[in-house]
């Protein structure tokens, strides 16, 4: 059997010499949602933080800003999504797990200040933060 992309490939090929009412074929249709499809699915991938870590970053970002609570809602929503469009989630949670235990006293802390590149990137998820906040207008 042929590959079905191979297939959406040669249809639209052959689409392009019909008129526009030919083109709406039943066939067509599909092959345009497949082709979508495939190009769309890396983009799904590119932004994985999930809405729960979303919604609390907001929500902190809230707290600290000074702004109004309808003008800060949209500049914390920017800057997770200019965080969320630069690491993943994964790399996200790492940085600042390594971010805030740094800043714990004492022996429990001491395994982050220790590890190796620790503070490389304690400073590499300040950096992120203060960039989001700066594409996005807030103030500290």
């Amino acid at each position: 059997m042929p590959d079905p992309i191979s297939m959406c490939v040669a249809e639209s090929r052959s689409l392009r010499r019909l008129s526009a009412n030919e083109r709406r074929s039943p066939i067509a249709r599909l092959c345009s949602a497949i082709l979508f499809a495939v190009t769309a699915s890396p983009l799904a991938h590119a932004n994985d933080f999930p809405t729960r870590a979303r919604v609390e970053f907001v929500l902190d970002c809230m707290r600290e800003s000074k702004a109004s609570a309808e003008e800060s809602m949209y500049k914390c929503s920017c800057a997770v999504d200019e965080i969320a469009a630069k690491v993943d989630y994964a790399t996200w949670v790492d940085m600042s797990t390594v971010s805030n235990g740094i800043t714990i006293a004492g022996e429990r802390g001491g395994v982050m200040r220790d590890m190796k590149d620790g503070r490389k990137i304690a400073a590499s998820y300040r950096e992120l933060q203060a960039d989001a906040k700066k594409r996005c207008f807030i103030k500290d």
